[in-house]
């Protein structure tokens, strides 16, 4: 069944993630997935909180999804990525904003770092998860 490529996070909050099992092919996401999972342990053994396993503790780390931060844009065009973060992040120095719109991974970043920041409070009162499901899948954050 195609849900069963899905962790539940990917389905309930981000309709158009990809799943964390999907080695090849457009957006692929996978390969990542699996070289990156082996560190969480590390940077576990070196003090990190591992979000939802965790409560929020400094230095935390957690699992986010760009799309579900950037909101509807045409990435792939440079133009939308400058609009968008002229218009979102206003008060932000021109010059990061012009580098920020150079790529779409300068883009990606430079949001997800913004909108972390606008929602530091939220991030810091993260608790660990009590739902089993959540406990073995993990869990992308979003803000609200």
């Amino acid at each position: 069944m195609l849900s069963e490529r899905f962790r539940r996070t990917e389905t309930k909050d981000n309709k158009t993630a990809k799943s964390v099992f999907q080695i090849g092919g457009a957006g692929a996401v996978g390969t990542g997935s699996i070289r990156g999972m082996p560190h969480l342990h590390a940077l576990s053994d070196h003090g990190f909180g591992i979000w939802p396993f965790d409560s929020a503790k400094s230095p935390l780390v957690i699992e986010i999804y760009p799309r579900a931060l950037t909101g509807a844009v045409t990435k792939g065009r440079w133009a939308e990525r400058h609009d968008l973060l002229r218009r979102r992040f206003a008060s932000q120095p021109p010059e990061m904003l012009e580098r920020a719109a150079g790529s779409e991974d300068a883009f990606d970043a430079a949001v997800s770092a913004l909108v972390m920041a606008e929602y530091q409070d939220q991030i810091a009162a993260l608790t660990t998860t009590t739902d089993d499901a959540v406990a073995i899948e993990g869990k992308v954050w979003t803000p609200g």
